[in-house]
């Protein structure tokens, strides 16, 4: 927003501070730059370290969100984070963002580790952390791979990992659409995540046996709907029963994320158009 007001040929000083003890500051960071080479990079790292945020549309994760989501200790159901460790990984943001280095593995690594455990945390700090994580995963793709993943559902994506993630979350919207809607159930898929992300083809045939007396319960033409995408999305894994069953990559909660906005987009639709 201050574009306007910043002459291109003025100069920006970054900066950062610690108070190590009272009275002494140190400076931990520091570095000056063009006005124009400054605005540029913060617009780059915006475009590329971003994800759909529900109703507050696509944005980028704060440092402190990528920071405390991937290194704060799961507690009361949000993350805690250290001051000192806080400190230390906001530098590496900052150098990240100011000078275009590369997102670093370890934190992405952090935010996938800590998304595939939503279960640990509560509410909307778990829309937080997904979509924290998601950003990053899309940021580290682009900045290692120069991968550009859209936010929207790609339903032509063969991505093995991307699919178990739509049939994860298809297995958690047939449950949850047999729910009152004052139940704090939590669905099997949900308690499952963990264990889906590493063996995902053994947790998915158990998935698949619970799922079954919730079928039962949807208005026939929903259950149709939703066992026609599963067998469309299993159609799409061709590789050998071993393959299949291994690690998920970070990749499978974009499709996580994806299916489930897909059905909410879906569920806003007049109803004749559920099966489209």
């Amino acid at each position: 927003g201050w574009k306007t007001e910043l002459p291109d040929q003025a100069g920006v000083v970054i900066a950062a501070f610690d108070a190590a003890t009272t009275g002494r500051l140190a400076v931990t960071y520091y570095n000056e730059l063009p006005a124009s080479d400054f605005l540029e990079r913060l617009k780059a790292w915006d475009e590329s370290c971003c994800w759909e945020n529900g109703p507050l549309g696509i944005q980028s994760p704060t440092l402190f969100q990528l920071a405390n989501w991937a290194f704060g200790t799961p507690r009361n159901g949000k993350a805690d984070i250290d001051d000192r460790i806080l400190s230390q990984q906001m530098q590496r943001l900052v150098d990240c963002r100011v000078n275009k280095v590369p997102f670093p593995l370890d934190i992405e690594r952090a935010l996938v580790e800590r998304a595939s455990n939503l279960m640990i945390y509560e509410g909307e700090n778990r829309k937080r952390l997904l979509f924290t994580a998601c950003a990053a995963i899309r940021k580290y793709h682009f900045d290692h791979f120069k991968e550009e993943w859209d936010m929207a559902l790609d339903k032509d994506c063969t991505n093995r990992s991307y699919l178990f993630g739509r049939l994860l979350a298809i297995a958690e919207a047939v449950e949850q659409s047999t729910y009152s809607g004052d139940s704090t159930r939590e669905a099997n898929a949900m308690r499952t995540q963990k264990a889906f992300s590493l063996h995902p083809l053994t947790v998915w045939r158990v998935l698949e046996e619970k799922l079954e007396p919730y079928y039962k319960q949807l208005p026939p033409r929903l259950g149709r709907y939703y066992r026609d995408m599963t067998q469309e999305i299993v159609g799409k894994l061709s590789v050998s029963d071993g393959e299949l069953n291994q690690k998920l990559d970070d990749i499978y909660l974009l499709g996580y994320y994806h299916q489930r906005a897909y059905r909410k987009e879906k569920s806003n639709q007049p109803e004749t158009e559920e099966e489209n």
